[in-house]
């Protein structure tokens, strides 16, 4: 039995596309057919738990005890300015990681990739260095390995939390908290609630993965300014998109009135 706690932090309304991703991904798991080792097909429940709260790491805690009081074997963490391709759920599942999930920009220009690896350069000296998913990466269908990376899309094993409760009995039992931000060594920024979660999974013996193909396919929703610089600098791309949507337009009524 798989029962997946679908959990989305929310502060104001989602966004559209993000609802569009959401019920698309939802028909395509309950629709699909999962087996476990044995080649038996693998019943399915969906619960989805939403928290409104401008406190993020408050609504993450409660989105915790929302799945594990319901008895969740999984978490699908979700945030409500993202959009993802329909068969994410069951790709995400198959890879049977502790924690796997997508890289995809950070929302601000110019932007980088919100994975991050550690990397031993020739000196024996660990560097954390920023992944980027690369399209040959993705095609190529790889899941690496990594520190950290967003919780916009990604999948959790409960079994992670029965790992923290072991580390944590190793001191007090207090596995909490689970998020916290706290300022960096140099006191120069923060580190972010995720990070800080993801360093006590890995601290716990558990791994931490990024879905490099369906990362290609993920998108972080952003605002932009437009002005008439960017009408200038997008002129020709405009008349070649609408010279192709008339000419498909123009077909289609051919078509018709054949």
């Amino acid at each position: 039995m798989i029962k997946l706690a679908i959990c989305i932090p929310c502060y104001g309304d989602t966004k559209a596309k993000f609802t569009l991703s959401l019920t698309n991904a939802i028909i395509h798991f309950m629709d699909s057919v999962i087996k476990d080792s044995d080649g038996n097909e693998v019943d399915k429940q969906v619960e989805m738990f939403m928290v409104s709260c401008s406190m993020l790491t408050e609504s993450r805690h409660r989105l915790v005890a929302e799945a594990l009081t319901w008895g969740a074997t999984h978490m699908l963490w979700l945030d409500a300015d993202h959009v993802f391709p329909a068969d994410t759920i069951p790709r995400l599942l198959m890879h049977g990681k502790d924690v796997v999930g997508a890289n995809y920009p950070r929302r601000n220009s110019p932007t980088a990739p919100t994975a991050v690896k550690t990397v031993t350069d020739d000196h024996d000296k660990d560097n954390r260095n920023l992944l980027y998913t690369t399209l040959e990466k993705a095609q190529a269908g790889e899941v690496e390995e990594c520190d950290h990376l967003g919780f916009g899309v990604c999948m959790m094993n409960m079994r992670v939390f029965d790992k923290l409760q072991i580390e944590a009995d190793k001191t007090d039992g207090n596995i909490l908290p689970l998020f916290e931000f706290k300022p960096h060594a140099d006191k120069v920024g923060l580190v972010g609630e995720d990070v800080y979660f993801f360093n006590k999974i890995r601290e716990a013996g558990g791994q931490v993965f990024c879905d490099h193909g369906l990362s290609w396919e993920v998108g972080h929703i952003h605002e932009q300014i437009l002005t008439n610089a960017h009408s200038l600098a997008h002129k020709e791309k405009w008349e070649a998109f609408t010279k192709a949507k008339t000419s498909k337009i123009q077909a289609k009524i051919e078509e018709l009135s054949a």
